[in-house]
């Protein structure tokens, strides 16, 4: 599979759940939330939103892949800060159909890969989350590359690479608006 950037997740699960309120806010549309303001940072791209009805909004960055035949999304990566915690949150949207007990993990450069828990699946995707530790915090901001590797109903591994261009400039952008 090819994939390209689409143009233009205790406390930490309850925290995962306020930025994936804002998360789903990109697909639910207008209805759903206001946008204020849209940046980009290399290949991140910034974005704040009021709350509006039970979508809670907040500020976040992320990344978009999809398909380069057909266009359809393979994965949204999202990081963001919420009220609950001091610590940014990761969450992944990834498609149906993929192999859960296999789960999901993310890996910057050659460092170790760090495990996801899938929380849910919905009919637009599965859903996973977690806490940006200082370590994995630190790797995400010096790192080039992050690879998301999850796995297709035969179990086969899927890995999708993201780019980490612009992830520090965004990330910092966010801390000053929260």
């Amino acid at each position: 599979m090819r994939f390209a950037p689409a143009p233009s997740i205790s406390p930490a699960p309850r925290a995962c759940w306020a930025l994936l309120a804002v998360v789903v806010g990109l697909a639910c549309g207008p209805s759903c939330v206001t946008a204020q303001e849209t940046e980009k940072y290399g290949n991140w791209t910034a974005k704040c939103e009021e709350s509006r009805g039970k979508v809670q909004g907040g500020c976040f960055i992320f990344q978009n892949l999809v398909l380069r035949e057909g266009g359809q999304r393979v994965l949204q990566f999202a990081v963001g800060y919420v009220a609950a915690t001091d610590a940014p949150i990761a969450l992944l949207s990834l498609p149906l159909g993929i192999s859960l007990p296999p789960g999901v993990s993310i890996r910057i450069g050659d460092a170790q890969p760090t495990r996801v828990i899938v929380e849910r699946c919905e009919p637009n995707g599965c859903r996973a989350g977690l806490k940006l530790d200082d370590a994995l915090l630190t790797q995400l901001r010096h790192g080039t590359q992050l690879t998301v590797t999850f796995h297709d109903a035969e179990r086969r591994p899927i890995e999708v690479p993201l780019s980490l261009d612009g992830f520090e400039a965004g990330l910092d952008a966010l801390k000053a608006k929260s």
